[in-house]
């Protein structure tokens, strides 16, 4: 399920998959792109097994297979696991430039229940650096009480394919992507409510959410 910003998704306006290119710019479709953001939806998974939910963002379609329909695909992708375990996996371009992250927390087979899984992330800068701050976020009894079941820094060195679509071997996803997801697989029956994504401002900057915002009922 992709979510867009209040520019639509217009591949047209791509003007190029080159990652070194995109990464200076700092947007990939247009200046409002999702970047810094928060995902969250409430799931229950009624019945399917062996996969996982995962909400994402910083990248367009992904389809294709390698350069250069496949550098669209970029992005980092938070992972509950129907068996209960988290992890934050990088996509450098679709369907093969994966790095996965540690497994965080695990909460305990999800199925059969309410729970929510909340995704954020947002650009920083360590020690005169940009970074990419992952945190992932779970409401395991569906009580608005969240606990951080995960979370990853991307400084480099995370990823050796980022080559195959003109960025460094492990480039950083630091550029927005016109298109926010929600997904899940393996899953025959799945109920879903309260799906957002908000762009917001890192909290180093101390600003209020900004105007991008997209809300889709039960």
């Amino acid at each position: 399920m992709g979510v867009f910003t209040s520019s639509g998704f217009n591949p047209e306006k791509i003007d190029t998959l080159d990652h070194s290119k995109i990464a200076m710019a700092e947007y990939m479709q247009s200046p409002n792109d999702w970047r810094d953001v928060e995902i969250t939806g409430y799931v229950k998974l009624n019945s399917g097994n062996n996969d996982n939910f995962v909400w994402y963002a910083r990248g367009a379609r992904h389809t294709g297979f390698g350069a250069p329909a496949g550098c669209e695909g970029t992005a980092y992708k938070g992972d509950l696991f129907y068996d209960g375990n988290t992890r934050w996996t990088k996509e450098q371009w679709h369907t093969g430039g994966y790095a996965f992250g540690e497994f965080g927390k695990n909460i305990g087979p999800i199925s059969g229940k309410w729970v929510g899984l909340k995704v954020i992330m947002y650009n920083a800068v360590e020690k005169d650096k940009s970074v990419v701050k992952l945190e992932l976020w779970v409401d395991k009894n569906n009580n608005n009480k969240w606990i951080k079941a995960n979370e990853k820094t991307d400084k480099g060195g995370w990823g050796n394919a980022g080559r195959e679509c003109g960025g460094k071997a492990d480039q950083i996803i630091t550029w927005g992507g016109p298109i926010a997801a929600f997904r899940w697989d393996g899953a025959t029956d799945v109920d879903i409510k309260k799906f957002s994504v908000r762009e917001i401002a890192p909290p180093h900057l101390n600003l209020s959410y900004s105007t991008n915002s997209s809300c889709l009922s039960q």
